[in-house]
């Protein structure tokens, strides 16, 4: 090998070497997970009652579905996801058929869905 060629593998050799450093698994203190946490049933909780609020202020739902707590939830599972089920009970809604509504989160608290079905 000649001195050019050399220093060529040495300098590609050092930068491979930076690059496997780097790709290791200490991401500034971040692991290479792409694994998303699950939250806390306290934290479904709060996000569900959030969603409620943004439909009943966006008039997608009436406005007497802010006074109402949760009635259960419950995780249940969907094709190959598991999500969280939030149903909430509004008496106050003459349509029987009506008076459940669902609000599905992911196990992560991403909203996925709202229905008075539980579909």
């Amino acid at each position: 090998m000649n001195r050019k060629t050399l220093i060529k593998a040495t300098v590609v050799t050092i930068a491979l070497s930076f690059t496997a450093l780097y790709a290791g698994d200490n991401h500034g203190g971040h692991g290479h997970s792409h694994e998303v946490k699950e939250l806390s049933q306290d934290k479904i909780k709060e996000q569900a009652n959030k969603q409620l609020s943004i439909y009943v202020e966006n008039e997608k739902i009436d406005k007497s579905w802010a006074k109402v707590s949760v009635l259960d939830m419950k995780k249940k599972q969907f094709h190959h996801n598991t999500e969280w089920v939030v149903r909430y009970k509004n008496e106050e809604i003459k349509d029987n058929e009506k008076q459940i509504f669902h609000i599905f989160l992911s196990l992560s608290g991403d909203i996925t869905g709202a229905n008075y079905t539980g579909k």
